[in-house]
């Protein structure tokens, strides 16, 4: 498979898994442009047999890289006025916004490995197969790290419920 093939087939689960990471949209179209590049050197000495978990795995060691070279990542507040719809009222367009903010407040305090297995399986919609296989872990410790993250984000819930 040469790397236009690969490019049009996986251009948008690499941005999207990105963007997940890093939630900025340019950088994650830097970061994705990266990942085809390290892709394409790659590609000329090995052929995966799993080309999505393989450009997943890139991805994410693309996003790594960049945290470590810029010593301190931080995520810019979102825009929220650009993503909202015709149909729904702006208060509407702002509740999941800040649902989705808070989703990814309460993410960043789980482990890392449960934070990548849950964005990948229950935000990004990878099967488990393919979330094991692009985390370079079995299948089960993928499910008992999602099962475990799930209840700590349901905990996580429940105490911002009781504070209230």
């Amino acid at each position: 498979m040469d790397i236009q093939q690969l490019y049009k087939l996986y251009i948008q689960d690499v941005y999207r898994y990105l963007l997940s990471l890093c939630r900025d949209k340019s950088l994650a179209e830097d970061l994705t442009q990266d990942t085809f590049v390290k892709a394409y050197t790659a590609l000329e000495n090995i052929e995966p047999d799993a080309m999505k978990s393989w450009l997943l795995k890139i991805a994410y060691h693309t996003f790594i890289d960049y945290a470590r070279r810029s010593k301190k990542v931080t995520f810019e507040e979102p825009d929220y006025f650009t993503g909202f719809s015709e149909g729904g009222s702006a208060e509407d367009e702002f509740q999941k916004i800040a649902a989705n903010e808070d989703l990814y407040q309460k993410l960043d305090r789980l482990k890392p490995l449960q934070k990548r297995a849950i964005i990948l399986c229950d935000i990004q919609g990878y099967s488990y197969k393919e979330a094991a296989a692009a985390l370079s872990i079995k299948e089960n410790t993928l499910k008992s790290h999602i099962f475990r993250g799930r209840s700590r984000l349901k905990l996580f819930y429940k105490k911002g419920s009781d504070e209230e």
